[in-house]
């Protein structure tokens, strides 16, 4: 079965700003139900030091053509290991679910565009094995000096490991741990996009496909 059959956006857990909790399940169900394929998955996270990284094409964007900007955001990236193919799993876009990775690339991260340094996005790249090894989270990040939590969080019990209950800063820093067997390699935005250039194209040429369609 195809990855864009496999995963629907519908039959996966999710809740509403625990992006990096959602991308964890989806990883928990290929690991569960297709532990061969989970090589080829690559959890990315995209920040910057200043935290305000832009996107297009998400549900929470209040108008049309205008960006959401996020602290941090996480995807999915699916790259099949004999075809030019590749994949984002992004829970909160308006694009397809999954979408391929150079549309996703063209309609959400707009490269077309020239953005300041302050918005200048990095992406942290973990394989996907890695993530579900070390990713640990106790939601503190959500909860207000009052105590009560920002927007409610999953139903499930936090995700913990043997050595961490709290580790989720260690992957929005892209200034620290830049090469980590636990916390992956960061990259810059033209490296993100020559790597899924290369996989859908065979080139790592970036051509502007125009106007939404």
């Amino acid at each position: 079965m195809s990855p864009t059959q496999q995963w629907q956006r519908h039959d996966q857990i999710y809740t509403k700003c625990y992006c990096e909790e959602n991308i964890y399940m989806l990883c928990r169900a290929v690991a569960d139900k297709a532990p061969l394929e989970l090589e080829h998955y690559t959890v990315v996270f995209v920040s910057n030091p200043d935290k305000k990284v832009p996107f297009w094409q998400q549900s929470s964007c209040r108008e049309d053509g205008l960006p959401v900007v996020w602290d941090y955001h996480v995807f999915l990236l699916y790259m099949a290991p004999d075809e030019n193919t590749s994949y984002v799993y992004d829970f909160d876009t308006t694009l397809p679910f999954p979408c391929r990775a150079d549309q996703y690339c063209f309609q959400s991260l707009r490269p077309d565009f020239q953005l300041p340094t302050c918005f200048e996005r990095y992406f942290r790249l973990i394989p996907a094995k890695a993530y579900l090894e070390h990713f640990a989270s106790d939601r503190s990040h959500m909860l207000g000096d009052d105590g009560v939590y920002h927007m409610p969080p999953p139903n499930y019990a936090a995700i913990a490991t043997q050595r961490h209950q709290m580790n989720l800063e260690a992957y929005i820093n892209m200034t620290d741990n830049r090469n980590s067997d636990m916390f992956g390699i960061v990259v810059p935005e033209k490296d993100l996009l020559a790597l899924v250039f290369k996989q859908t194209t065979g080139s790592d040429e970036v051509e502007d496909e125009g106007e939404d369609k």
